[in-house]
């Protein structure tokens, strides 16, 4: 510990974020209907079909927050760089289409003009 922050952990100390992960539920293991009905909304060439089959929770949170620009930069920011240092990072075909939805919902959903002061 840092003496002038004692409250601050040792950034040598590694952390097992393992042990922070709640229990799989349902909308963690399986797409919810609004998770589907979002996917569906989404223009073929965006639509994030392989994210959806292997990890629908990122998906059914999309479907929560999608109209929502300053909370999705956010998530796409966290999906797309690993903020922990030790992340396995997804597969390319799955980065590829994140990286795609990204440019779709800057392009599309939400431009910067659509966008308020608060926002950027």
């Amino acid at each position: 510990m840092d003496i002038a922050f004692p409250m601050k952990p040792n950034a040598a100390t590694p952390v097992d974020y393992s042990k922070r992960r709640h229990q799989p539920e349902k909308d963690d293991l399986e797409l919810s209907p609004a998770g589907l009905t979002w996917l569906a909304s989404i223009e073929q060439s965006a639509r994030p079909i392989r994210l959806a089959a292997a990890f629908p929770r990122i998906v059914n949170r999309m479907a929560k927050i999608w109209k929502t620009p300053r909370e999705m930069d956010r998530y796409f920011e966290e999906l797309l760089a690993d903020t922990r240092g030790n992340r396995q990072g997804f597969a390319l075909n799955i980065l590829m289409e994140l990286s795609t939805l990204k440019d779709f919902y800057k392009a599309k959903i939400f431009p910067p003009a659509q966008r308020d002061i608060w926002d950027q």
